[in-house]
């Protein structure tokens, strides 16, 4: 019961200080946007690499089987 009271009077002050000060709103949504879509690209460009299958491809390429250059050299006899 007592959150619901907390919660009902940090609302409504909420509220009040949104159309109070509503300029300041703005401003902070403006500071705001920026920062959201850079987070929103990195997590879309996390999403997409992580469906397309790029990870596990790099992952596989590394561990494919050695070339030339690290194959053990035979003694010329």
């Amino acid at each position: 019961m007592l959150s619901i009271v907390f919660g009902l009077i940090a609302i409504s002050l909420g509220f009040w200080c949104t159309v109070k000060y509503w300029w300041y709103m703005v401003d902070v949504l403006i500071a705001l946007l920026p920062m959201v879509l850079f987070l929103g690209g990195i997590v879309a460009l996390l999403a997409g690499i992580k469906n397309t299958g790029l990870r596990s491809a790099a992952k596989n390429w590394r561990t494919a089987s050695p070339g030339p250059e690290s194959a053990p050299r035979k003694k010329d006899e």
